[in-house]
């Protein structure tokens, strides 16, 4: 199910990409991969459209596939639309550096967070085996810088970005039983909201 929820995004991506001939898209592209993410085999690929000198809209998305991580899944995909300003261009081939922009993402869960994470963030482990599934809205900012490389169409991207996650889901035990927070209320999903960094790494960029 996942792997083709990501192939439809891959389609949004291509559709982008063929669309670049239209009014909106006479501007230059940038198509992306992040290489920190793929370093755990976690793809994150992404499409930058420039609207003016100092704007422009970036769409990226991202899965991961794991089955089995401490007895439990960790399926994830998302997907950011975001709006980029570089405030200062510079001289030369390469004038746009450092960026902020806004962003408002959606994403999809099935995941147990693991004990390395729960020894880091302050929240609850859950049991060995147990699983949350549901869906979730992102609200924040991402800032970064782009670093020129010796071949004009390459580029590499530092960027970090962060938030609010708003998240309504479901919760599992091993056996796959629905448990509830409340046994006395049963909820048709349970809804949390956390303040904190869920995305970043290095991308390289290739100009069409």
């Amino acid at each position: 199910m996942f792997r083709n929820k990501v192939f439809l995004l891959l389609i949004m991506v291509s559709g982008l990409l063929n669309a670049q001939n239209d009014s909106l898209f006479n501007a230059k592209v940038e198509i992306k991969l992040n290489l920190t993410s793929a370093l755990v085999l976690v793809p994150n690929i992404g499409i930058e459209v420039k609207l003016s000198e100092k704007l422009s809209y970036q769409l990226d998305t991202s899965a991961s596939f794991y089955d089995n991580i401490e007895s439990s899944p960790f399926h994830t995909t998302q997907i950011f639309n975001e709006l980029r300003f570089y405030p200062k261009l510079q001289e030369g081939k390469n004038p746009r550096s450092f960026f902020i922009g806004p962003h408002i993402g959606y994403g999809m869960f099935t995941l147990r967070i693991p004990k390395f994470i729960t020894s880091i963030v302050d929240t609850e482990l859950k049991e060995e085996g147990s699983y949350q599934s549901g869906r979730n809205a992102y609200y924040g900012i991402t800032i970064g810088k782009k670093i020129p490389l010796k071949n004009e169409k390459l580029n590499l991207e530092l960027f970090i970005g962060g938030g609010t996650s708003q998240s309504n889901y479901k919760y599992y035990n091993k056996l796959g039983n629905r448990i509830y927070e409340n046994p006395d209320i049963e909820k048709d999903f349970n809804q949390s909201g956390e303040e904190l960094i869920y995305r970043g790494g290095l991308m390289l960029t290739y100009k069409l």
